[in-house]
């Protein structure tokens, strides 16, 4: 990738000008010696290609500030969050040496990010099974002993990324399949799965690394690790097939189930068909307090060709009443083969529906 981006759906970054390079002093004084440190040219393509001149670049993980650096060097407003005190002195002191200034800011983005703003969000994700040694602190991600609590906390920063990113701003996300005691972690492909539930997937680069290969023996299956993924996602509403969820109401009637449409869709049809502004992005039904109905209705809807979650964690029926009420709504997706849309979602009204 040059100055612009083309499509490409791989590239090779180009080797950082020794300028950019983390300095061996502040390298030495990291617990991680600074491995994880990333490039400078990963991540300028990005920020030119998503973002204009004077806008605002947030990385929620800044660690050392690269992707604050190449937003510095494209004419952009760098901000950061680093939950990490040390590293977030180390990326100042970078930045300065340099002459150049970002507003880093010590604190995870969930906690501390009422004031953000962003344009663009742009990052590069903590790994799991890292056995750090520096600080603790509440939320590093770390020092999560488990992967399931280290998925959550990468959906609890992108939850709040959403919440101060631009609309039509652009979330991307760089991230690995990763290999721990022999066993593979598909990272990048459970991120995707969180980022899909915050915004609209648009495409993903793989962003290949120049690393040594040697024979592998006959059915060993390593590799050299020399790829990640830069997943690409958009913050926009997506809207409903209108016709699709029509025929869907009406079937979840004659199949004996009762409900009560509220929220854009009722709001839309109340309004005569086509009303003005953005088409509805789902259907909100009111269902009774009922769980062995509510869990016949999600039976119904898995054979329908539906997917459920909660709050973007995929689940199946049965789901527990007060779960359910816990989370305020259950989302049920199902998208056609022509890319179409027909989105529930389904919250408890109590007393039942008439």
């Amino acid at each position: 990738m040059g100055d612009t981006m083309d499509d490409a759906s791989w590239f090779q970054p180009r080797t950082d000008n020794a300028r950019w390079a983390l300095p061996a002093d502040i390298r030495a004084r990291d617990g991680f010696d600074g491995r994880d440190c990333g490039w400078v040219e990963q991540m300028r393509p990005f920020v030119r290609h998503f973002s204009q001149p004077g806008q605002t670049v947030l990385d929620p993980f800044c660690g050392f500030a690269t992707t604050l650096l190449a937003a510095s060097i494209e004419g952009r407003h760098g901000l950061g969050y680093e939950i990490d005190p040390r590293r977030a002195g180390l990326a100042r002191e970078r930045l300065h040496r340099l002459g150049l200034q970002a507003d880093i800011r010590n604190g995870e983005l969930a906690t501390h990010g009422e004031q953000a703003r962003a344009d663009l969000g742009l990052t590069s994700v903590p790994y799991f099974g890292c056995g750090w040694t520096g600080e603790p602190a509440a939320g590093q991600l770390y020092l999560e002993q488990d992967y399931a609590g280290f998925l959550r906390g990468l959906r609890r920063v992108f939850y709040s990324l959403r919440g101060v990113l631009a609309d039509g701003g652009y979330c991307i996300a760089m991230a690995e399949n990763i290999v721990i005691g022999g066993r593979r972690f598909p990272l990048a492909w459970d991120l995707a799965r969180i980022l899909d539930s915050l915004f609209v997937a648009h495409e993903e680069r793989v962003l290949c690394y120049p690393r040594p290969v040697s024979p592998l023996p006959h059915a060993l299956a390593a590799s050299n690790r020399s790829h990640e993924y830069a997943l690409i996602y958009q913050k926009r509403r997506e809207t409903i097939d209108l016709q699709a969820t029509a025929e869907l109401l009406r079937a979840i009637e004659a199949a004996g189930f009762t409900f009560r449409l509220y929220g854009s869709l009722a709001g839309w049809r109340e309004a005569g068909e086509p009303a003005s502004g953005p088409p509805p992005a789902d259907a909100d039904l009111l269902l009774p307090a009922d769980q062995a109905r509510f869990d016949a209705l999600l039976r119904w809807l898995v054979e329908q060709g539906f997917e459920l979650s909660l709050w973007g964690e995929p689940v199946k029926p049965p789901v527990d009443l007060q779960c359910w009420r816990d989370h305020r709504y259950l989302r049920a997706d199902r998208r056609g083969r022509d890319g179409s849309l027909v989105r529930l979602d389904l919250a408890c009204v109590s007393p039942p529906c008439a």
